[in-house]
């Protein structure tokens, strides 16, 4: 008699994208769609408020979802099955290799000292050109006062 009611009601699958609130999960349901006129296919995406009692979902899982007599003012739909489980990463933050971090912080070092090594550079050829034009422009004006 069970099995009856279940064949009528809709079935979506959706990505499981929230999953903060108590026995509610956020499932994101994507479908593709043609354009009436211009036939191109569109993907357009909705949002569903299920109800998951046991918190079973986590963000990431592939479930399926299906309808169900409203639970509550947005939810209408109930977790029927956990069709896959997320991916994780495999490496926790612990264990990062020492020698890896080692890596990192002297390639910074040196990329920090070659930035210093160019503003300098940069400031001493400032200060040189400097010097020169001012050298020349006081020249110029013993010039002018020696025609004079």
């Amino acid at each position: 008699m069970e099995d009856a009611k279940n064949i009528n009601r809709k079935s979506r699958l959706g990505l499981v994208v929230s999953d903060v609130q108590d026995k509610t999960v956020v499932v994101d349901v994507s479908r593709n769609v043609r354009h009436p006129i211009y036939h191109k296919v569109l993907k357009r995406t909705k949002k569903y408020q299920v109800h998951d009692p046991d918190n079973i979902a986590t963000i990431g899982d592939i479930v399926r979802i299906e309808e169900t007599n409203p639970v509550s003012k947005n939810k209408r739909w109930k977790l029927a099955e956990v069709v896959t489980d997320r991916d994780v990463a495999g490496i926790a933050a612990t264990e990062i290799d020492s020698t890896l971090v080692t890596e990192i912080e002297q390639s910074t070092k040196q990329s920090s000292d070659e930035k210093n090594d160019d503003m300098d550079k940069i400031d001493t050829n400032n200060s040189n050109s400097l010097g020169e034009e001012q050298e020349d422009s006081i020249e110029d004006d013993d010039s002018e006062e020696d025609n004079n």
